[in-house]
């Protein structure tokens, strides 16, 4: 897979100089010019989206040259499941609270289905499903990671709890995977999908709503109670 940008003449500036021919920062570190590579590159795919974005234009905001850029990224999809791979990164520590079996049932997976919600909601997260939607099938390889490090890494986890729960005689669930992501469903409700598309983003109050109407579900269909 090639983009435009890789293919073209590399007329940027060295190192020494930004795109604008001012010198650029002195002493700067091989993870510093990394860092603000990744940096500019996130502000234009932000911006532009995927298909907008050029790697010129990420040189251009980061100073350096395109070389640099291709050293480290290879090329401009490279460069995108970076910054994907970092703001999943970023995105999913919400995820990641300590599950505990003395926190309450209801109460775990009411924290569970916020932080998702929370972390979904995020511009940058929007960002990342709208991109992966729309280039999804032309780069499988970048949506399967995509797909792995973000809802595939907040279902196993979920799953993994849910095993546990029923293994106690809490819950009687028998395909975890399966009950984990009817559950990441239901918290999503439409309410991931109309922000997706900036219609609305919704209040505080509809959110908790969805939250508890999710739980209540979810537990109503795997409680043993």
């Amino acid at each position: 897979m090639t983009d435009q940008d890789d293919t073209s003449e590399d007329n940027s500036t060295d190192d020494n100089q930004s795109a604008t021919g001012e010198p650029r920062r002195s002493g700067m570190t091989e993870a510093e010019r990394r860092a603000a590579i990744l940096k500019a590159g996130m502000e234009v795919f932000l911006e532009k989206g995927y298909v907008g974005s050029s790697v010129d234009e990420v040189v251009r905001r980061a100073g350096g040259s395109k070389r640099t850029v291709y050293k480290y990224f290879e090329n401009k999809e490279g460069l995108f499941a970076a910054i994907v791979a970092g703001l999943l990164e970023e995105m999913m520590a919400p995820l990641q609270p300590e599950i505990t079996d003395e926190r309450g049932l209801y109460d775990t997976l009411e924290l569970l289905g916020r932080n998702y919600l929370a972390v979904l909601l995020k511009e940058e997260s929007l960002m990342i499903y709208r991109t992966m939607v729309s280039e999804g099938v032309r780069y499988p390889e970048l949506a399967q990671r995509f797909y792995a490090s973000g809802p595939g890494a907040a279902v196993k986890r979920l799953a993994s709890y849910l095993e546990r729960q029923t293994g106690l005689g809490v819950l009687s669930v028998g395909d975890t995977q399966a009950a984990a992501r009817q559950y990441y469903s239901m918290v999503r409700s439409d309410i991931h999908m109309r922000a997706a598309l900036g219609i609305a983003i919704p209040a505080d109050d509809e959110i908790e709503q969805s939250i508890s109407r999710a739980v209540d579900l979810f537990l109503k269909e795997y409680d043993t109670d």
